[in-house]
């Protein structure tokens, strides 16, 4: 990898782990649990492909001070006991659309703000998708395209229109897509809609979310806007991620995805 990310070697992403508390501290034995994805218990994180041996935090991991650093920055870590407990409470995490805790992993990650200032946000992702997002993320930052919000969606209930309309930025929702008993991607934590207010879907003549009418014409130059060939589509092009505003049977303006859906 050649991005520049929070590392603990050259190139390497740092993924804070193995430990049962607060990574910032280190005063709390760890301790595991089995995994069970099919209980409403938080299911332990066991031995994530590609990754050291670790155990599920009980804590969340320090919060940040709200100014961030100016260098683009990345950290990674499992989902810890308090995150998916409150994951499952909001619907986010479930029984239907959802894959193992152990697969996921909550993502800090700078971004460039609406007011022109850096914000560090929060993801929640597939493991296998942390490189390529946060190599993306970090080329929008370079550029500084601007992103105004970035929350996981249990801020919102797991409720994905309320997210638009927020014009939140967010990618792991277990959830079906719209209209179908199909999982969406997000489900799989596979996909991140960005700026979704400025970069609407709209499927059979239906705007999501219905607030985003203004932002229907992309002929427009309007900050935050997603359009062919700009630095949004290429930096998740250079990754191999697809864009939902080259689809045909609709558009999807905020959505990338690993597989093209």
């Amino acid at each position: 990898m050649t991005m520049r990310r929070t590392a603990v070697a050259a190139g390497a992403l740092l993924l804070v782990a193995g430990c049962a508390t607060d990574p910032a501290t280190s005063t709390s034995a760890s301790q595991t649990t089995t995994a069970d994805t099919g209980s409403a218990s938080v299911p332990a994180t066991t031995t994530p492909r590609g990754t050291p041996s670790t155990t599920v935090p009980t804590t969340a991991p320090s919060s940040r001070d709200s100014s961030s650093p100016a260098a683009f920055a990345a950290e990674v870590f499992p989902i810890y006991e308090g995150r998916g407990q409150r994951m499952i409470e909001s619907g986010s995490w479930n029984g239907t659309c959802s894959v193992p805790f152990a697969d996921l992993r909550l993502v800090r990650v700078s971004y460039w703000g609406f007011d022109q200032t850096p914000h560090t946000g929060e993801l929640v992702l597939n493991e296998d998708a942390v490189d390529a997002v946060v190599s993306a993320l970090g080329a929008l930052y370079d550029a500084r395209f601007p992103i105004r919000k970035m929350v996981t969606v249990e801020d919102y209930g797991a409720d994905d229109e309320m997210s638009m309309r927020d014009d939140n930025s967010s990618a792991f929702n277990g959830r079906f897509v719209e209209g179908t008993t199909s999982c969406s991607q997000h489900a799989y934590g596979r996909a991140i809609d960005i700026n979704p207010l400025e970069n609407p879907m709209v499927k059979d003549g239906k705007v999501y979310p219905a607030t985003a009418g203004d932002f229907v014409d992309r002929d427009q130059e309007a900050t935050g806007m997603i359009h062919a060939g700009d630095v949004v589509v290429r930096a998740f092009a250079g990754v191999g991620w697809s864009w939902g505003g080259d689809w045909h049977s609709l558009k999807d303006w905020q959505h990338f995805s690993a597989n093209g859906r």
